[in-house]
């Protein structure tokens, strides 16, 4: 049977290829958009206001959708705007769950994309889905608030919450740390400012991630209601570093600078992938190593650089 499945953030990075896989195994979706441009870049996509309960409802009412992904978010760590922050991952997803709510079949699968950061810093090596909240910023605080809120809804609605890690890939907004430096690398830059290169991450490539979050939207029953994406591997910005010297054959000076060191800083965010892959029905991580990402990341940005210079 075909799914549909209405998608907010769908112009994002991780929205984008979500689009794409959806169609793919046979689905369809509706993305909601705000600004007229994206209605030219994509013909399922339709203009509504996230904070416009009623633009939403009709919205909703129209499409009926048998499922439906909360992308849209403010993501990154480093935004300025501490109250646009809480606006946009609280109170909008509460406008959104407000209106399929209340305009929804009863057992209609939301899927509520939150972070790992809500872990913050643990004395575990690996981060379970059962671990406590201890968020050190704004943005994690805001998607544990996000997480709280929302099982007032869980009474009507079947919500799925997924707690992704580093999820990167070719595309990503170069604001993030590992598309800037990647593309640093890629264009010879002579020297790289950088923050904490210490800290220890997990990274899984957008392509795995999206898999699970359409399995996730698609698949008939499940039982759990958290989920990490991750792949269980620890990667610290040295070891990123040194992958890149090999891969792009060059060694450019590296500056750390007090400036882009992050307070309340996390050393290590590494999760536990045992339930995602019970849930996938897998015995081990079959995504890409991180050292294959930066390859295909890195050869990506060198011939887009090298075809604007020709």
């Amino acid at each position: 049977m075909v799914k549909k499945i209405l998608i907010t953030g769908a112009t994002g990075f991780i929205g984008r290829y979500c689009c794409k896989e959806i169609l793919a195994r046979g689905n369809d979706y509706l993305a909601i958009v705000r600004k007229e441009s994206d209605l030219q870049k994509n013909s399922k996509a339709v203009l509504a206001d996230l904070s416009n309960r009623e633009e939403l409802m009709k919205v909703i009412e129209e499409y009926r959708p048998d499922a439906v992904l909360h992308l849209a978010a403010i993501a990154a760590v480093t935004f300025g705007n501490i109250s646009e922050i809480y606006n946009t991952n609280i109170s909008v997803t509460e406008n959104l769950l407000e209106a399929i709510y209340n305009t929804c079949d009863s057992g209609t699968r939301v899927v509520l994309v939150s972070t790992a950061g809500i872990y913050g810093n643990q004395k575990d090596l690996y981060y379970y889905e059962n671990m406590p909240y201890d968020p050190v910023n704004h943005y994690s605080y805001s998607k544990m608030v996000m997480e709280y809120m929302s099982r007032q809804y869980a009474d009507k609605l079947d919500i799925k919450i997924v707690r992704p890690f580093n999820i990167v890939g070719y595309g990503q907004n170069q604001n993030f740390f590992l598309p800037k430096l990647v593309r640093s690398f890629a264009s010879r830059q002579e020297s790289i400012k950088l923050g904490n290169i210490g800290s220890e991450r997990d990274y899984v490539n957008v392509e795995y991630c999206v898999n699970v979050l359409v399995e996730l939207l698609t698949r008939s029953k499940i039982e759990i209601d958290k989920l990490n994406i991750c792949s269980g591997v620890a990667t610290s910005g040295t070891n990123i570093i040194d992958m890149l010297k090999e891969i792009s054959g060059y060694t450019p000076e590296i500056q750390i600078s007090n400036n882009l060191v992050r307070k309340n800083e996390v050393w290590r965010l590494v999760g536990s992938n045992e339930r995602m892959l019970e849930f996938l029905g897998k015995e081990k991580y079959s995504g890409n190593s991180i050292y294959d990402i930066l390859d295909n990341m890195y050869h990506n940005y060198y011939n887009e650089l090298d075809k604007k210079c020709n």
